[in-house]
């Protein structure tokens, strides 16, 4: 096309999907690249083109499972939500629990995540609270992204927020209690150790704190976030 300088500003690789992502200097954008991808196309090994949409994420809870556990069950779940509440989803929805978790019958009700086209329609979502899907007003949120090295602050565990987990532990030792309650008998030093406590992480059962800054599981979380 007689395009004397680069279009290209730099190319990447997603680490779950190994999706390439091309991103083009300011003059260009993904439109230019989508109407010329001949010219490109036989860079790369793919099997389709897509854009990069600044699409918004929102969670609902208390889903109920059994409708959607067959085959298709995510496009039925779209569906559902799409026909009964003014939402447009992009994508199929996807569970936030374990297959073998939705598929135990003692699990009734789970958590999704779906995303709607930008911030506005998501901010419109969560003004109502709920959203009705398979007769079930589930309670809607916003998705937060969190990293590898994000740790629960309930269990004390590593890649999530802790704001639904029921499992609590000490950061400071192996008891299972919340930090904030954590009290030394001795000096009367309430949420935080103290000269009197003895360090153990709940996860390795090594002799340091569960958030040290020198704990194996730590560090290989933020190589990962790297």
């Amino acid at each position: 096309m007689q395009i004397e300088k680069p279009v290209i500003a730099s190319i990447a690789k997603t680490r779950e999907k190994q999706n390439i992502l091309l991103i083009t200097i300011e003059e260009y954008n993904a439109e230019f690249l989508v109407k010329y991808k001949e010219i490109w196309s036989n860079c790369f090994s793919f099997k389709r083109e897509q854009k990069l949409e600044p699409w918004a994420q929102v969670v609902a809870h208390g889903v109920p499972i059994s409708p959607f556990l067959g085959e298709g069950g995510s496009r039925l779940l779209k569906e559902e939500i799409e026909i009964f509440n003014p939402i447009r989803i992009q994508g199929l929805p996807r569970w936030i629990t374990s297959s073998a978790k939705r598929h135990d019958p003692q699990t009734r009700f789970s958590s999704i995540v779906f995303a709607i086209e930008n911030k506005e329609k998501r901010q419109e979502i969560l003004k109502q609270k709920e959203i009705l899907i398979a007769g079930v007003a589930t309670k809607v949120v916003k998705y937060l992204e969190v990293s590898p090295t994000t740790q629960c602050t309930s269990c004390q565990k590593f890649g999530y927020i802790g704001d639904r987990c029921s499992t609590k532990a000490y950061r400071f030792c192996v008891a299972a209690y919340l930090s904030k309650d954590y009290s030394c008998s001795m000096c009367n030093i309430i949420g935080k150790p103290c000269e009197h406590t003895t360090p153990l992480c709940i996860n390795c059962k090594e002799k340091h704190f569960a958030n040290s800054k020198d704990y194996k599981s730590l560090k290989a979380a933020k190589l990962v976030y790297q």
